[in-house]
């Protein structure tokens, strides 16, 4: 029995759970030999590892009712195992029943990349050593549309808990999305009892630092026989492709769950990390079966009342402010009691509905509820309240960030790790205790603090958190570069093809025809300086040679108001005009009206760096 294993569970676990179930389903059902039979192999075993009576126990003679069947076996088995009491004792450590496995851990918290990722090095792990399991162990806490997740595919997973695995039985661990021991919350403690340590992640940079206390972290790339770290979108890609060059084949659930993981971190492709190995792996898994309904279902999270309320409440308290061109927006909430999961989502609703380049939520809430510590012996009744420790409720803040793409150089990992968090460029959180009153000395200072002699308050929980929040937005404020004007990527007048006010329509029609032109700008240069009067389009001069008025001057045909930018009208003021008025190209002019450049979509578009600049053809503005 003991060389027989089922999922890792040995067969004594089974045994006893049989015996215990002896008044429920198994036995109305008139199964009593089965409960005999695990009653047996339960006492064969403790005969054999802990057990070597000199006497025989008879089993009582039972009544008529079957139910008391496994009942009577356990009061025989607590027989046994108080005759030799203080032999199994003795010998319970070293003799403990052996059950070496592998061990994959997500990070505290995990998400859909995590835990994808953990059950995909289980696979691989499972096809390199079929004969040693490997279990994934979730340290603290899931975020909730993983949770709804695993509430109906739990059974499903290699997953087990830490009560269930002791230490020394542990081969080789392994760690995903993570390179920092604390990530791994209790999996610390197991760390020195494993024979090896991987780590598979995609976030570049170096080893995590500790701002709040200005340690370095005890990190796992210290520890580490193996570090697998690359530039992919997902975690869950780099073991994808593993399992892929190994040739195994995922179960469909299994293959969803990676699809899930690939769109959790990569946005659904739509995050600036994303790679084609990110695309190619996610599609080898549609390939091998991933559901799409099942990806529809529980890709997508789902808000809960409480959250509702929340961003109800945080919508009407949003404050935005435009930094640089990049609309700024912030929200202090007031959580009831403790944190609430989810906020992740809240603050991604609320940037969308409100139109911010950069979003921060900060949620205060309470850890600690005042109570009685729990532990020791109880509390007589007679005791009184004055004799009960309290533990006092410490206020904490959450600070969760996200910035769209538009927001260049915006960095909320290296804002939040400045708190002791961390996370994506674009996406980032921290937590960490606050003050629940403000410090007077502090408030009354007339000169502003340093960013720097803030974050020191701020880690050691000196600040409250509206003064936590307000920190935090000013250090997004000192990553946004100063903000481009028109004269710094304007189209020069020297390299734009424009025409004369004085001119034909039909030349005018010739110069388009021999530049492949669709508009051009209209100066007058009798005084020789440029002076802007219209701009032209092919439409208008086309119109005019088919009513026969090819020999007419285009001073009588010119648009009485086009729409003009000083040299220093910022992006965003340029954005505005190309988005919400439809212009294409905007003449720059100064403060007499002399043409000096033009602003084009194409020249838009290169200062956000959505493209490589060998794509971004001009439009044929300038001259050959």
């Amino acid at each position: 029995f003991q060389q027989n294993k089922i999922h890792g569970t040995s067969l004594t676990s089974i045994a006893r759970s049989h015996i215990l179930r002896s008044n429920n389903t198994m036995t109305r059902r008139g199964t009593g030999s089965i409960q005999w039979i695990t009653a047996l192999a339960l006492l064969s075993m403790r005969t054999v590892t802990s057990w070597a009576p000199t006497t025989s126990i008879p089993l009582r003679k039972t009544r008529s009712r079957r139910g008391n069947t496994a009942a009577v076996a356990m009061s025989a088995l607590k027989q046994t195992t108080g005759t030799s009491r203080t032999t199994t004792t003795a010998n319970e450590a070293d003799h403990h029943e052996q059950e070496p496995c592998n061990v994959v851990f997500t990070h505290t918290n995990a998400d859909f990349d995590s835990l994808a990722a953990a059950v995909a090095l289980s696979l691989l792990w499972k096809h390199e050593n079929p004969s040693l399991p490997t279990h994934v162990v979730l340290p603290r806490g899931v975020h909730p549309v993983v949770q709804r997740f695993l509430a109906f595919h739990k059974h499903l997973l290699p997953l087990r808990g830490f009560k269930t695995i002791l230490p020394e039985d542990v081969h080789a661990i392994g760690v995903v999305d993570a390179q920092d021991a604390s990530r791994i919350g209790r999996g610390q403690s197991w760390l020195s009892h494993a024979q090896s340590i991987h780590i598979y992640d995609h976030h570049e940079g170096d080893p995590d630092t500790n701002e709040k206390d200005g340690l370095q972290k005890a990190t796992l790339l210290e520890l580490a026989s193996e570090v697998v770290i690359d530039q992919v979108g997902s975690t869950t890609t780099l073991l994808v492709e593993r399992l892929k060059e190994a040739g195994i084949c995922p179960a469909p659930h299994e293959a969803t769950l990676f699809v899930l993981g690939i769109r959790a971190d990569t946005g659904g492709l739509v995050y600036e990390g994303t790679t084609i190995r990110d695309a190619a792996a996610l599609l080898w898994c549609l390939e091998n079966g991933a559901s799409q309904v099942a990806i529809s279902q529980f890709g997508v999270a789902k808000v809960s009342e409480t959250q509702r309320t929340i961003l109800h409440s945080a919508l009407g308290k949003t404050e935005t402010k435009l930094v640089g061109g990049l609309r700024i927006s912030s929200v202090l909430v007031t959580l009831e009691d403790q944190y609430v999961a989810g906020l992740a989502q809240i603050c991604e609703e609320i940037m969308d509905l409100t139109d911010s380049d950069v979003f921060l939520l900060g949620a205060t809430h309470r850890s600690g509820s005042g109570k009685p510590k729990k532990g020791g012996r109880k509390k007589k009744k007679k005791d009184t309240a004055q004799n009960a420790a309290v533990v006092p409720p410490t206020q904490w803040i959450s600070l969760i960030g996200r910035a769209s793409a538009r927001a260049v150089g915006v960095d909320l990992n290296a804002m939040m790790r400045q708190f002791g968090g961390g996370g994506h460029p674009k996406a980032a959180a921290a937590a960490l205790r606050c003050s629940n009153c403000p410090d007077l000395d502090d408030t009354t200072s007339e000169q502003p603090s340093p960013i720097a002699d803030l974050l020191v308050l701020a880690n050691e929980g000196k600040l409250v958190a509206n003064e936590t929040l307000g920190l935090a937005i000013s250090i997004i404020e000192t990553q946004i570069p100063e903000q481009l004007v028109a004269s710094s990527f304007m189209v020069p007048i020297s390299q734009i093809v424009t025409v004369d006010k004085e001119i034909t329509i039909a030349e005018a029609r010739l110069i388009f025809d021999n530049h492949n032109l669709k508009s051009v700008p209209v100066v007058d240069s009798t005084a020789g300086n440029n002076r802007f009067r219209s701009s032209l389009k092919l439409n208008d001069l086309v119109k005019a040679s088919r009513a026969g008025r090819s020999n007419e001057k285009l001073k009588g045909m010119l648009r009485p108001s086009v729409k003009t930018v000083l040299p220093d009208t910022n992006l965003a003021d340029l954005e505005h005009l190309l988005v919400n008025e439809g212009i294409g190209r905007i003449p720059v002019v100064d403060d007499d009206g002399i043409l000096l450049g033009i602003v084009t979509r194409t020249d838009v578009l290169r200062q956000h760096k959505l493209y490589d600049e060998s794509n971004l053809i001009d439009l044929k503005l300038a001259k050959d």
